[in-house]
């Protein structure tokens, strides 16, 4: 709820967890739970300051579900590993627009989330013990063939 009101959400009058069945090599038990398709809150942005102009990033939804485990890949050997301690812990997902531009817009972005996490207590940021996380979604269209921008 912290999150959302920091970040200009607006909080849904209902919310519901639901249960996705699908494979995922990292997960025990072959589901997730989550509220991706009634989220806590949607329609929410953050400010930054892009080279002296504010910059409004999006927010599609925020939205809770349970951690699923990790896969560790072994450089030197074809062979991966999973982890399962985090398997079931609820977590906060964030689902933003896509609004930025360039990496630096996605890096000020990713610190002024983790900036609001950690001052407001809702996780210790530490990216290495996964209390954060980022999934980047990049577009790979040649220049002037992808996404269109509206003015």
């Amino acid at each position: 709820m912290k999150m959302s009101l920091a970040t200009n959400c607006e909080i849904n009058k209902s919310c519901s967890f639901a249960r996705k069945n699908y494979f995922l090599p990292r997960s025990a038990q072959g589901l997730s739970i989550s509220q991706y398709a009634y989220p806590l809150s949607e329609h929410g942005y953050i400010l930054l300051d892009v080279n002296g102009e504010q910059k409004k990033i999006g927010i599609t939804r925020i939205h809770m579900e349970e951690d699923a485990g990790k896969l560790m890949h072994d450089e030197h050997n074809p062979v991966s590993y999973v982890d399962l301690n985090r398997t079931g812990v609820p977590l906060i997902e964030i689902v933003s627009e896509p609004d930025m531009r360039s990496s630096e817009e996605a890096a000020d972005y990713l610190k002024r989330l983790h900036e609001i996490l950690v001052y407001l207590e809702i996780c210790d940021g530490n990216m290495e013990e996964g209390s954060f996380r980022c999934d980047a979604n990049v577009p790979s269209a040649p220049k002037g063939k992808g996404i269109r921008h509206q003015s």
